[in-house]
């Protein structure tokens, strides 16, 4: 049974009725939230839901249909059908597909192939369906019958020509996307077992439980293989609302919830106020503050933030039609209600460690997140990643009044479009680099003795040199960049140009860009030290500090430097081929990547904030005095506590 519940979208002017809320969440699987919490979400609901139906009209939607662009146009629909012009966007979300009579014949014309399409499908029939024409609805049930009848996944499909180029079913020759990307494989796992399940397939629902159980166990064990990604990480928490609020089984269920339990937490760990840090994998290079969906979707549930939200990616509506919510600890993790300054070590899996249960091979990327109380700095002690990849190695996110968070970017590499990572494009960071890292001060060196270094910080954000430092000056927080083995630091005008210059692409605008150049050699590099308000009366004083106090050293052509910091903490770095060989050490004790990769969190100094050991099953959250504790058994089963 499906319950058709009214909600009022808390507002002084206009009052939103959601007309549809799946099963209501039973007490056993409830995260407590707080009403003044719950009036805060609404309020930021009822915001996103008006800016996106002012920002795409209903009339018309419907007809984008080819291949996946309902992953924009149904996520619009379904805003306006629960907030906006909703007998448009009903009749909308009915229209006949693109490719009806040629990839989807055999599923009555209906769009179960695309992942991203999948994740929209399953919810608009869900939670729309018994507003559609009933013919409509049983189509998409007959659909889904024979999508599921057997595995979809690699069935011969009657479209198929040859293999060749594309995504399509003509071409992979499978009745469901093949693609295995994480958030993608979470679609289609997840997509695949609730239409199972609706239809009756029972052989095809209990294979794909078992897949979604195993994830569950994979994700308590390994962590997350698309970690932290600032791209995608709204993304794979969609689908998994798609099955926390739609699944008839307890067990898939409760695996769900923990699911996005986990999601939640480890995105609270790297959002800042409207920000999200680094480092992060298959990072596209955003601005902050909501650069990407993963700060997009989260600040719906974590706020914070003086701004809002415009950047609307479409999956908003499944937060605001979900039933979910994070646990308070989670909330308190997020808006970083715990003691600081802190200092957080974290490892992460090789890329499909979770959706192939990969137990068996150990962390691949090592983290150190620094907290302090204007702004946070993590890195990765393999950088960032050269050559096609997306990991992003660096990144600070710094507390500002209008925006509420904003981002220093920097990368060695020469194009300032890609200073969050190299986007799979050659080129773009221009050599191995290594990071070292303690607290706020930290090395970074590559290997190219003559790479350019950009960095792109927001126009606010001042910008001075003094005796070969550059200072970053944002409202309570300040950076110092010393230059190891290149010129200084210097705010570039034609690059900035560049970059903010094109009057269709308005990504980076409000931006400049900052440019350095090696000296020459095998290694040049920067050091950094991030300062604040508290710890510095002001900024005049940091740069006092930094003039008497800092100090960096360069050995044996520059594949080895110290940063002594204006407190006195230290940090040396020496280059090694092999990351996990590079050798750190902090406050003159080496840092053991061993012990490191036993966790794949834990805090520098005991401070009981996150928690998971590797391969453990159980992560625990202890934030505002607030903690929650979860975890998955080898064989699926969820539990938790909050308290």
């Amino acid at each position: 049974m499906r319950f058709v519940i009214a909600i009022v979208l808390v507002s002084t002017s206009v009052a939103f009725a959601a007309p549809v809320i799946p099963v209501p969440v039973p007490d056993q699987l409830k995260n407590p939230w707080t009403a003044e919490w719950e009036k805060e979400f609404q309020a930021r609901g009822e915001k996103v839901l008006k800016g996106m139906c002012a920002k795409e009209k209903a009339n018309g939607l419907g007809g984008r249909t080819y291949f996946e662009n309902e992953k924009r146009a149904y996520g619009f629909l379904m805003a306006h059908a629960v907030a906006g012009d909703k007998d448009t966007a009903i009749k909308e979300l009915q229209k006949e597909d693109a490719q009806a009579k040629e990839w989807h014949a055999a599923t009555a014309g209906i769009d179960y192939y695309a992942c991203f399409t999948l994740k929209h499908q399953v919810r608009k029939y869900f939670l729309f369906g018994e507003q559609f024409d009933p013919k409509y609805k049983q189509r998409m049930f007959d659909g889904a019958k024979a999508w599921t009848e057997k595995d979809p996944l690699w069935r011969p499909h009657p479209a198929f020509k040859k293999a060749g180029d594309g995504w399509g079913p003509d071409v992979k020759n499978s009745w469901v996307d093949v693609r295995g990307t994480e958030n993608l494989f979470l679609m289609r796992v997840t997509s695949v077992y609730l239409m199972a399940e609706e239809t009756g397939n029972e052989e095809t629902r209990a294979k794909y439980k078992e897949t979604i159980l195993k994830y569950a166990a994979a994700l308590y064990r390994v962590g997350m293989g698309e970690w932290d990604s600032e791209n995608y990480h709204g993304h794979s928490i969609a689908p998994l609302l798609n099955l926390f609020d739609f699944s008839k089984d307890g067990e898939v269920r409760a695996a769900a919830k923990l699911c996005l339990d986990y999601m939640c937490a480890i995105g609270a760990v790297k959002y800042y106020r409207g920000a999200f840090n680094g480092p992060t994998n298959r990072d596209y290079s955003h601005p902050q503050p909501f650069g990407g969906s993963a700060p997009a979707m989260l600040w719906l549930y974590f706020g914070d933030t003086p701004l809002e939200n415009t950047a609307y990616e479409s999956d908003e509506v499944h937060v605001l039609t979900s039933g979910y919510r994070p646990p308070v600890a989670v909330v308190e993790l997020a808006r970083k209600n715990f003691g600081r300054p802190a200092e957080l070590f974290a490892s992460k899996p090789g890329y499909s460690a979770t959706t192939g249960n990969d137990q068996k091979n150990p962390p691949v990327y090592f983290e150190t997140q620094f907290f302090g109380h204007t702004f946070q700095m993590g890195s990765l002690v393999g950088g960032t990643t050269a050559g096609k990849t997306a990991v992003n190695g660096f990144k600070v996110v710094a507390a500002d009044e209008k925006r509420g968070g904003i981002a220093i970017q920097g990368v060695p590499g020469p194009d300032p479009k890609f200073v969050g990572s190299a986007k799979y494009v050659e080129g773009k960071v221009s050599g191995e680099n290594r990071v070292g890292q303690n607290g706020n001060v930290a090395v970074w060196l590559v290997q190219g003795g003559e790479s350019p270094w950009v960095w792109v910080v927001p126009e606010s954000v001042g910008v001075e040199t003094d005796k070969g430092v550059t200072f970053l000056k944002c409202e309570g927080t300040w950076v110092a960049l010393f230059p190891i083995n290149t010129g200084e630091v210097k705010v570039d005008d034609e690059l900035t140009k560049a970059l903010t210059g094109d009057a269709k692409d308005k990504t980076w605008a409000g931006h400049k860009v900052l440019t350095a150049k090696g000296s020459g050699g095998k290694f040049c590099g920067v050091a950094v030290e991030v300062g604040e308000a508290g710890e510095h009366k002001d900024f005049a004083a940091f740069k006092a500090a930094v003039a008497a106090k800092a100090k960096v050293t360069a050995k044996a052509e520059f594949s080895s430097a110290e940063m002594t910091g204006t407190s006195g903490r230290k940090v040396s770095l020496t280059f090694e081929e092999k990351v996990e060989k590079t050798q750190v050490e902090r406050d003159g004790n080496p840092h053991d990547w061993t012990a490191h990769a036993k966790h794949l969190y834990r805090t520098a100094d005991d401070k009981p904030v996150i928690e998971q050991a590797w391969l453990g099953g159980t992560l625990t959250v202890r934030a505002g005095k607030n903690t929650f504790t979860g975890g998955v058994s080898e064989k699926g089963t969820a539990t938790f506590k909050n308290e």
